[in-house]
């Protein structure tokens, strides 16, 4: 029956909506999402920024945790199921990282902002996320269903964590070494780099609160410099160390927490020293 729905989403397929329905699977991606949250906490709301990376990265390193669990194949080569971006369809299937990481993101965002049109803009970037994913022949709908309760129940439960712990720090130390016991069975890269990333944020977090303690204020043109070098600089490292580093789980590890923590923790210093 699952194969039947996305048969006839796929239907309507034609040149156009294969081009858009790619568009909007991109903003479920990492480059959209870690963008939006890089300027929001280099130029908006530094508090604002370090929940919404809060809340995604928990969200992220439960899927691949739950991915794992279940490691459920995805319709790519199913008879009759059609297949676009297929690059953006890594790990197993349910639940789908793209619903679930938007539902998580543009929720956070919506929670926090607390406005009628907020919601109503999540709510329809959440749905084309997930209905993309059905179009694009990567996921099964309930992997697009899950993923978006998911999401929407951790933005929910980190919202409130994040708000009632007094000493964020620790909250996010405990939150990572809750996810540890995980590495018994969850091994795979998606997964790896994810525990990589959240590292990164603790630290970066944990050195910037110590000795950057940077303010977001500034020019427009300050803040638009600010971001628009800190996410060069930062795919930089990022590609750079993916061709210097070996293909295995543990330099992926250390590749995804060096990038975040420079994110988080040693760029803002950087632009703190040159006043942009």
């Amino acid at each position: 029956m699952e194969l039947e729905i996305i048969r006839a989403i796929q239907s309507i397929s034609n040149p156009f909506l294969d081009i858009l329905f790619q568009v909007f699977t991109m903003f479920g991606e990492e480059l959209i999402l870690i963008s939006i949250i890089t300027t929001i906490y280099w130029a908006y709301d530094k508090k604002f920024g370090e929940y919404v990376a809060y809340s995604s990265l928990t969200s992220l390193l439960f899927n691949n945790a739950v991915k794992d669990i279940f490691k459920m194949k995805r319709p790519i080569g199913e008879e009759g199921i059609r297949t676009l971006r297929a690059e953006t369809a890594t790990g197993y299937s349910f639940p789908s990282g793209h619903s679930q990481g938007a539902a998580s993101f543009y929720g956070s965002i919506a929670i926090y902002f607390r406005k009628r049109i907020i919601y109503i803009l999540a709510t329809i970037i959440i749905f084309l996320v997930g209905i993309s994913r059905l179009y694009l022949g990567v996921h099964y709908p309930k992997d697009v269903v899950v993923g978006i309760i998911f999401g929407l129940i951790i933005a929910i439960i980190t919202y409130k964590l994040f708000n009632s712990v007094n000493n964020r720090n620790l909250l996010y130390v405990i939150t990572f070494l809750c996810f540890i016991p995980a590495l018994i069975f969850a091994q795979s890269p998606d997964f790896i780099k994810g525990m990589g990333t959240y590292l990164g944020f603790v630290l970066g977090v944990i050195v910037e609160k110590r000795y950057v303690n940077f303010s977001v204020e500034g020019s427009l043109i300050n803040k638009v410099l600010r971001v628009v070098i800190g996410i060069a600089i930062l795919l930089v490292i990022k590609s750079g160390l993916k061709l210097i580093f070996p293909n295995e789980l543990i330099f992926h590890f250390i590749r995804y927490t060096i990038v975040t923590f420079v994110g988080i923790g040693v760029y803002p210093a950087i632009f703190k020293k040159l006043k942009i």
